[in-house]
């Protein structure tokens, strides 16, 4: 196969995989029996997941769906990034570390189709998406509707980057890489004897509370938070509740 294949360097010091039966940038190929997946290891970098949300972002300009961060494609990308970083090579098939085909299958990966994208020298996520999304090739990768999953490297040392992109199996099952996607959104604080907001119990929300003893619902003036044990009224036993939780804090 790697006969078949010809590499092509653009003004950009980007390459893509080029099969000369296909239109479409990278390998597609119908799947083959291997390994089951690795398991999640290293956590994806802050570069990394950047790039993949470059990517979602480009693919929901055109009504694509978003990508999925997955382990094996990402050991893929890491792997041969390295060894790009090593070696110095700058290619797809024939730098010394098999084809791509060969890297995914190593990974365990059961694919439908796949495909790469490397760049060197691009500083940051933005640079270098920015160079991808202006190579015809690349950008096609990029925008493909073929592709379910993507693993991405980055290696200052250059910088080098690499995307895998694939699309697995129907019976396979994808597995995702500790520490991708973006972070959870904190959950709120939810301390009801923390009348002041502070996001702590403290001596401040008893005297908040005292302040409007005997306060009833309809009363001008009237705050329901004061209400901390909800009866319609702020009494001795809303004083109580707060003294209660005093020393109580959100994470």
């Amino acid at each position: 196969m790697t006969s078949n294949l010809r590499r092509l360097q653009d003004r950009k010091g980007l390459f893509l995989l080029i099969l000369p039966v296909f239109v479409a940038v990278g390998l597609l190929a119908m799947s083959q029996s291997v390994l089951l997946a690795s398991p999640p290891g290293t956590p994806i970098l802050p570069q990394e997941q950047e790039v993949v949300d470059l990517v979602n972002a480009e693919r929901a300009k055109v009504g694509r769906a978003p990508l999925i961060v997955n382990y094996s494609l990402m050991e893929a990308a890491w792997s041969h990034n390295e060894f790009m970083v090593r070696t110095g090579a700058f290619c797809h098939n024939g730098c010394g570390d098999g084809t791509v085909q060969e890297r995914i299958g190593k990974t365990g990966y059961q694919w439908s189709t796949f495909g790469e994208n490397i760049a060197r020298g691009q500083r940051s996520p933005v640079a270098v998406m920015n160079a991808w999304m202006n190579s015809t090739g690349h950008r096609r990768n990029i925008l493909n509707d073929n592709f379910k999953d993507i693993g991405v490297a980055y290696n200052p040392s250059g910088p080098t980057w690499t995307q895998v992109f694939g699309a697995p199996r129907p019976d396979y099952q994808t597995v995702t890489p500790p520490g991708s996607g973006p972070a959870p959104t904190p959950e709120p604080c939810s301390l009801a004897s923390d009348v002041n907001g502070d996001e702590k119990v403290d001596q401040s929300d008893v005297a908040v509370v005292s302040g409007h003893f005997l306060m009833r619902r309809g009363d001008e003036g009237w705050n329901p938070a004061m209400d901390v044990v909800v009866d319609g009224v702020v009494n001795i036993y809303d004083i109580f509740q707060v003294v209660t939780d005093k020393g109580a804090s959100c994470p």
